[in-house]
């Protein structure tokens, strides 16, 4: 196919019988001059194309799209309304500079607004004197009215002037050099294609954007490497992918905007396939993207389109009507995903993702969270649908169980930090992927390069293979431990349950969904202490609260992290209450947690769990985290926050005394470990109640509790307190202790 030059096309005889060029009223304004990120990136581009153009070899822009109409042989441009228009303002740039005073300058004419046909009449005839930026000598004409600064195509184009008068200066014979750059002209009423092009570039809105350039980049790129992929793909473009994509078009009705985040979200995964991490990127660049991951490497390109072509095929399921298939795409991963609550053959997303529609997701928002989670999950099913005849639909449902329950159970794993302990273990990960949905294995070892890499949480593969094995051997009892498995609390981690307890899966989805969580939290600790140490100075426990904050503190007690200390007691303490032979509801859990208080009261030791569950103070309806440092339990600090202590924390013994009227009601708290008392201060430590000096924090006296050899209270330090607190022989002054 021969190219074809901005002169060619408008010369007198031009091989087309083109008479001039008008952009029409239904064409959106010239976009290339427009001040915002993404134009400025394009305009910058394609002048500096242009420019290495001139001054290179030349430069290919490849097709414009027209149709010419027979009354008067104008050129209605129907794609490439922007490399026109720019073409059109760097020749006229390149006339004035060089005198040429070519009249078919003149051809070229704007219809969307009369200022822009206006002006574009003026600036034929216009003259200037070179003395100051184009535009400002430009607006400074009598001939320019100040209302056509609010034409876009026109500030665009004094934009664009500014623009070229910059970069072009140093250029010599630039009006002859312009040859050197072309494009492919196509006369649409000659094309097979002619009412599915005319419909898809002006029946479905504004057609034109900076898109049509990053498109031209795309198929040049490829018709350097293969020109008969680049022909199909260029058609495909045009008809299948825009066809499936409209469902997704915007406001505008355009679907530049999807078609290029989907493109950068396959662009992330081939980096990925590439051992590279997306930091080595700017992966909203569309052609820089085009320039390092496609030119030159057939597999790229054929796997972006496969991509594109996986979900052409699901929308061509939903049928031929537009309306009945709008989202046959969405309905495809509905099949396969929930939201938020177990339902049968499917698998709840992960939180960090949260969407069903994943596709519709991805379109709509490059800027999305969580991306290596996006990533993982997108590439599971691309797996699936690439290959069709590998794997059975019931086969590909278990297997993306199995990498959803690895992705919900990853957090440290699922990153992309190369300068971190965990650095980037994505491309591994999407290994992985690969081998869990094509053959159902989790492999052993991923090897990238001769190196073995980690990928997913070791834990949670191993508890998969095991699940894996098991439902293998038990398809009777799948379900149930899938309806496990989704429950928010778990997360696909069932350790704390045991796979193997098939008879426990119905009695913890019953004990969290209608009983207390308060009664669950004293039950479980009447038990054993189930709580876990996550470093020498903060305890995890459950909470009270029933909703997001409780919500945190049980499935962090589920999820420990390999450093947290004390999960097998959980485990044991939740366990031996699920296999108990006692109804699961609230009446049943407070009388096995008071039977442990009487119990308490009845031996006389009352250890930190007796006044946990005793007092309702200990219990705060936070995040279940509380400051224990190693040997001190009795100094408990119920946390405001997941981190630290802050100004909202509080001693629990101190508001055990508060609610328990052990104190005067007129006291306060001083700070997260102290109340006001008798004009000073009082707190707790492990073996009494202490008074302090308001002013230089030193002891005054202490009120000294009962405890046995092991540092256990063999009195209930917060009765003692309140029957004895104005009994003076009770407490005992520093100088008493020191003698």
């Amino acid at each position: 196919m021969t190219t074809t030059t901005f002169k060619s096309l408008i010369a007198d005889s031009n091989g087309y019988g083109i008479k001039g060029v008008i952009i029409p009223r239904i064409q959106r304004s010239y976009a290339q001059g427009r001040s915002d990120v993404h134009a400025v990136k394009t305009r910058e581009r394609f002048l500096s194309a242009i420019h290495s153009g001139l001054t290179g070899s030349g430069l290919t822009l490849d097709f414009i799209y027209g149709n010419i109409r027979n009354a008067d042989r104008q050129l209605i441009p129907l794609d490439g309304q922007q490399r026109l228009t720019t073409l059109w303002l760097l020749h006229w740039y390149a006339d004035k500079k060089e005198n040429i005073r070519d009249s078919r300058l003149s051809r070229f004419s704007y219809h969307t607004r009369p200022s822009a046909r206006d002006f574009i009449a003026k600036l034929v005839g216009f003259i200037p004197t070179w003395e100051m930026p184009l535009s400002h000598e430009i607006r400074n004409q009598g001939w320019f009215p100040m209302e056509w600064d609010n034409d876009p195509t026109v500030s665009g184009m004094l934009t664009m002037l500014d623009e070229i008068q910059t970069r072009f200066a140093d250029i010599d014979d630039m009006w002859n050099g312009l040859d050197k750059i072309n494009f492919y002209f196509r006369d649409i009423e000659k094309m097979s294609l002619t009412d599915d092009i005319y419909i898809k570039m002006n029946s479905r809105g504004k057609p034109l954007t900076d898109f049509e350039h990053f498109k031209a980049e795309l198929l040049k790129v490829m018709r350097n490497d293969n020109e008969s992929v680049a022909k199909r793909i260029g058609l495909k473009i045009d008809r299948e992918w825009t066809d499936m994509l409209w469902s997704y078009r915007d406001s505008d009705n355009l679907v530049d905007n999807a078609f290029l985040n989907f493109f950068r979200f396959i662009s992330l995964i081939l980096i990925y396939k590439e051992d590279r991490s997306a930091r080595e990127f700017d992966t909203s660049d569309d052609f820089d993207l085009l320039e390092r991951l496609y030119k030159g490497k057939g597999a790229n390109v054929e796997f972006l389109e496969n991509a594109f072509d996986c979900m052409v095929e699901i929308h061509k399921k939903g049928g031929e009507d537009p309306d009945e298939n709008a989202d046959a795409i969405g309905r495809f991963f509905s099949v396969y995903l929930s939201a938020d609550i177990h339902q049968s053959g499917k698998v709840v997303v992960p939180r960090q993702i949260g969407r069903v529609n994943i596709f519709r997701e991805i379109l709509e928002n490059d800027s999305m969270k969580n991306k290596p989670y996006w990533v993982t999950l997108f590439y599971s099913f691309l797996i699936y649908l690439m290959n069709p005849d590998r794997i059975e639909d019931s086969d590909f449902r278990r297997r993306l169980r199995v990498v959803v329950n690895l992705l919900k159970n990853s957090g440290n794993e699922v990153v992309d930090s190369p300068g971190s302990d965990a650095g980037n273990r994505i491309p591994a990960i999407l290994k992985q992927v690969e081998s869990i949905i094509l053959s159902g294995e989790i492999a052993e070892c991923i090897e990238i390069d001769g190196e073995r890499r980690y990928n997913f949480s070791a834990a949670q593969m191993e508890e998969e293979r095991r699940k894996l094995k098991f439902t293998a051997e038990n398809p009777d009892k799948s379900e149930g431990l899938f309806e496990l498995e989704d429950f928010y609390l778990l997360d696909g981690r069932v350790d704390v349950v045991g796979y193997e307890n098939v008879h426990s899966y119905k009695r913890f989805l019953q004990l969290f969904t209608e009983c207390s969580r308060d009664a669950i939290d004293c039950a479980m600790l009447s038990i054993g202490d189930y709580s876990q140490r996550i470093n020498n100075w903060c305890v995890q426990l459950g909470s009270s609260d029933s909703g997001e904050l409780g919500n945190y503190a049980w499935h962090s007690l589920f999820h420990p992290s390999g450093k947290t200390v004390g999960y097998d007691q959980t485990k044991k303490s939740l366990r031996t209450l699920l296999e108990s032979d006692m109804t699961l509801n609230d009446a049943n859990l407070s009388k096995k947690s008071d039977a442990y208080v009487e119990e308490c009261r009845r031996r006389n030791l009352y250890d930190w769990r007796y006044y946990y569950i005793a007092y309702p103070a200990f219990r705060g309806e936070r995040y279940g985290k509380y400051t224990m440092y190693d040997g001190q339990p009795y100094s408990l600090v119920a946390l405001h926050s997941k981190q630290r202590e802050s100004s909202n924390a509080y001693q629990c013994m101190l508001m055990a005394l508060m609610e328990s009227n052990a104190v005067a009601t007129s006291v306060e708290w001083y700070d997260t470990r102290h109340l006001t008392f008798k004009k000073g201060l009082l707190t707790c430590t492990e073996d009494a109640f202490v008074s302090t000096n308001l002013n230089d924090g030193e002891e005054r006296s202490r009120f000294v509790i009962q405890q046995n050899i092991e540092g256990i209270d063999t009195v209930d330090r917060i009765q003692d307190f309140r029957d004895n607190r104005r009994n003076e022989e009770r407490w005992i002054r520093p100088e008493e202790i020191s003698n």
